[in-house]
């Protein structure tokens, strides 16, 4: 966080390399985020793109007492969400990383598991399916999620748990 902090003094003193930076180290992520929304690699990209252009402009709002990456993905949330108000809604469909293995039978056991997985997550709730990305995938906070989201600390306590929850009542049912 200190890294990305002393990228955006950097950039607020003109250094538009340091933004450039900054943008490498988060935009696959920040595609990814948006592409739960959307459904739509290109679109993703449009939304991510049009973040980071947003936060460029406006870098002044951001407040350093908070995460950059907290900030990006609540602009990405934010432009995604008002996309969507004019489309249908689509369903979530998560992106789960295939787990690491050291043979191919181990590898492919774990692209099954994988595949079950994220099978299971897109039967949840797109809150559900969001807030398990945010916290299990992306590796934010509780308290990062609720900026995201636009919830308070303890619904996305109860949002993760119940989440899980329902995970794993489907995922026993394959057992």
């Amino acid at each position: 966080m200190q890294e990305d902090i002393d990228l955006i003094q950097s950039f607020k003193a003109g250094n538009d390399e340091s933004f450039e930076l900054l943008i490498k180290k988060y935009r696959a992520n920040a595609i990814a985020f948006a592409f739960k929304y959307t459904r739509d690699f290109f679109i993703a990209e449009d939304i991510a793109q049009d973040s980071f252009a947003y936060i460029y402009v406006n870098i002044d709002n951001y407040k350093e007492n908070y995460s950059f990456k907290t900030y990006l993905f609540t602009i990405i949330k934010n432009k995604s969400i008002d996309l969507l108000r004019k489309k249908v809604p689509l369903p979530l469909n998560e992106d789960i990383n295939s787990l690491s293995s050291f043979n191919v039978e181990e590898e492919i056991i774990s692209r099954e598991t994988t595949n079950l997985v994220k099978g299971k997550i897109n039967l949840l709730k797109e809150d559900y399916q969001r807030i398990l990305y945010l916290i299990e995938y992306e590796g934010f906070s509780y308290e990062e999620a609720a900026k995201i989201m636009d919830k308070n600390l303890g619904q996305i306590k109860i949002l993760i748990y119940r989440a899980r929850k329902k995970l794993k009542l489907l995922l026993e049912g394959e057992v």
